[in-house]
């Protein structure tokens, strides 16, 4: 028999605000349970996950006696996030020289999260401002029908140091007389020191008389520190 809608069970919905829940359904009070009225108001909370991105759906519904609907919502949370190290060349699997860690404490998306791509976007467009990493990506996988979610992030790292080295005559008018005469230099840079994304610059420029030395040393995020307190320090 045809039953007025009286009241609302809504289990598994974490994220969902139960305002706009109660809010979709406010209009149906005292109605006939009606399928296609009640096919909209479905869509409307699945289009709330949708346009944010978010790893979720209306999974099931049930019409009780005494006109109680039942919805079940899935939610996919984040079960496990690890970093997958990419070849460039081949784009196969590899050893990393970046630790692991290093990327994973950049990223917003964390354990027991319901799954968002649009924040998942974000921490890709994070690891690449980095300037330790050339590509990156991110895949879902579904975690042995738990309805949570493994996520994978595939990381192509660049070559982050190196070494040049030159020579030269200068003038004293063009070094102020510190550097005149024939003069070497050599420079050595790293942008990704240990792995930990700490960067590293030295030069050496040495004439017939003088030598200039120079070392800058950035550690953007010390090791432990919640707050992404960052250090430099600067020889010279």
């Amino acid at each position: 028999p045809n039953q007025e809608f009286k009241g609302l069970i809504c289990e598994g919905a974490n994220v969902l605000p139960t305002k706009f829940v109660e809010d979709a359904f406010k209009n149906e009070y005292g109605k006939v349970v009606n399928i296609q009225r009640l096919g909209k108001v479905l869509k409307s909370i699945n289009n709330w996950y949708t346009e944010r991105g978010l790893f979720a759906r209306i999974s099931g519904i049930q019409i009780l006696s005494g006109g109680i609907v039942r919805l079940q919502v899935s939610e996919a949370e984040v079960n496990n996030i690890t970093i997958q190290f990419l070849d460039k060349k081949t784009g196969e699997a590899t050893v990393g020289k970046t630790r692991p860690e290093t990327l994973l404490r950049q990223l917003t998306t964390k354990k027991g999260q319901v799954y968002s791509m649009q924040q998942g976007k974000r921490d890709v467009e994070t690891l690449l401002s980095m300037g330790i990493v050339e590509d990156a990506d991110i895949v879902s996988h579904s975690h042995n029908d738990t309805g949570k979610v493994d996520l994978t992030m595939n990381v192509v790292e660049r070559v982050n140091g190196g070494f040049s080295a030159g020579g030269g005559i200068a003038g004293n008018r063009m070094t102020g007389g510190l550097l005149s005469g024939l003069v070497g230099s050599f420079t050595y840079s790293h942008r990704n020191l240990f792995g930990r994304n700490k960067k590293l610059n030295v030069s050496v420029e040495r004439g017939q008389i003088d030598s200039l030395f120079r070392m800058n040393y950035t550690d953007p995020w010390i090791e432990g520190d919640e707050k992404r307190t960052s250090r430099s320090i600067t020889l010279q």
